[in-house]
């Protein structure tokens, strides 16, 4: 009997209007997701695009007074859909995006229940966004330890999105006023996965294993921004990359394939988005 699984794909678009939205759409497809999350959504008729293009699919957008939107879709195939806008993710400024949150069961006897929270969260390396993308994240993972609580066990919950983890800098241009590298950004993110604190409970999530580099910019070259955080018991099936030797729970794609043809890596690079898309499969047990 063939495994079952949940293919998920997460990919920022980068000001996505509707200039791009078939092809865009038609990469999509390609991957034939069961979940999907697109951010920078900028073109209210991208939605009933995508809803014609997807019709196996239930859609959602976030509204609000941010101009970029985050749209989510889910396969019909199953059970007690459920869409919620996360306004506490704006970290009180209207204008950062909320959190979009998707739940649903699987359809097996045991029904098992998925819970997915696509997030964008605030960008630059100045103190301020540096503190509105730390206050994000620990709304997540306190949302997965309030997730946990309310069933007393380990639930099935994913983070995923432009993370934006770029680091910290002071204003002055000095290396000795660099406190926090990106790399230092993930350390952290990794720590408070896994840390209890003042809390009954560890969120107990990890984030998922890919190549490093998911933007690219010809002024700064790659940046690792975006990432997949899972419960930590999940499991994913393997999965090449382009470049690289060895497996790992997330697909890259997009700009990533032309990693070796300058001219092809700068036109998707502005044409499509500076963004990998991210794909992963979670093996359903």
């Amino acid at each position: 009997m063939a495994e079952k699984t949940i293919k998920i794909l997460s990919w920022n678009i980068e000001h996505f209007k509707m200039n791009k939205v078939k092809e865009v759409a038609a990469i999509i497809k390609s991957y034939n997701p069961d979940v999907f999350g697109l951010y920078e959504v900028e073109a209210a008729p991208i939605y009933d695009f995508m809803l014609e293009y997807f019709p196996k699919h239930t859609l959602f957008i976030t509204k609000g007074q941010q101009t970029q939107e985050i749209l989510v879709a889910c396969s019909n195939k199953f059970e007690g859909i459920k869409f919620q806008q996360k306004d506490q993710f704006r970290s009180g400024n209207p204008y950062l995006r909320p959190g979009a949150f998707l739940t649903f069961r699987y359809p097996l006897p045991s029904k098992p229940m998925y819970g997915f929270l696509f997030l964008h969260t605030d960008s630059g390396k100045t103190a301020v966004d540096f503190g509105n993308r730390n206050e994000m994240l620990l709304h997540a993972f306190n949302l997965k330890r309030k997730l946990d609580d309310s069933v007393n066990r380990e639930t099935n919950f994913f983070i995923m999105g432009d993370l934006n983890t770029m680091g910290l800098n002071y204003p002055k241009p000095y290396d000795s006023n660099q406190i926090a590298d990106p790399d230092e950004e993930l350390v952290y993110i990794d720590y408070e996965s896994q840390r209890k604190g003042k809390y009954k409970r560890s969120p107990k999530m990890r984030r998922l294993s890919k190549p490093s580099g998911t933007y690219f910019s010809t002024a700064y070259g790659t940046s690792d921004l975006d990432h997949i955080i899972s419960s930590e018991h999940l499991r994913f099936k393997p999965k090449k990359n382009y470049g690289e030797t060895g497996d790992f729970e997330v697909r890259l794609d997009g700009w990533r394939k032309y990693l070796n043809d300058p001219e092809k890596l700068k036109t998707i690079t502005e044409e499509i988005s500076d963004h990998c898309l991210l794909m992963c499969e979670l093996i359903v047990e």
